[in-house]
């Protein structure tokens, strides 16, 4: 029996991408203007358990700006079901990136990506939309 492979994504499979997550130092705890205008996913982890899964798009931040709006004083970020228990366990939680890029292309892959990670990692936390978990 042939093994099907996976498409190819911005050049890569999908298991190579899962290899390329980097930690992000101090986590959720500052903010880390390293990831501005850098976009790709984002995963949070509690203990060793994958938590939640999203993307960093933004063109005015990237990946710097979405980590940051889950400690912000306003609700950007946390009025989603993942993003209320983000803000609960801030200085808990393991914070690991994935970077596409910093352009148009690199945007797309990242929102490529997401819903095959989800699937992948089946985050406790991110509620994915039932286009994110159809099989085929």
């Amino acid at each position: 029996m042939t093994k099907v492979q996976s498409p190819l994504i911005g050049g890569k499979r999908i298991e190579e991408w899962d290899r390329l997550w980097e930690p992000v130092p101090e986590g959720l705890t500052r903010y880390h203007p390293e990831l501005r205008h850098k976009v790709g996913l984002y995963r949070v982890s509690l203990g060793n358990k994958i938590s939640a899964l999203g993307t960093g798009v933004g063109r005015n931040g990237g990946l710097a700006k979405r980590l940051s709006d889950f400690r912000r004083p306003s609700s950007s970020g946390r009025r989603h079901y993942a993003g209320r228990l983000i803000r609960e366990h801030l200085d808990e939680l393991r914070v690991e990136v994935l970077i596409t890029g910093f352009d148009a292309h690199a945007r797309e892959v990242a929102m490529q990506l997401k819903p095959l990670m989800i699937r992948m990692h089946r985050p406790a936390w991110t509620v994915p939309n039932a286009r994110f978990v159809r099989t085929r």
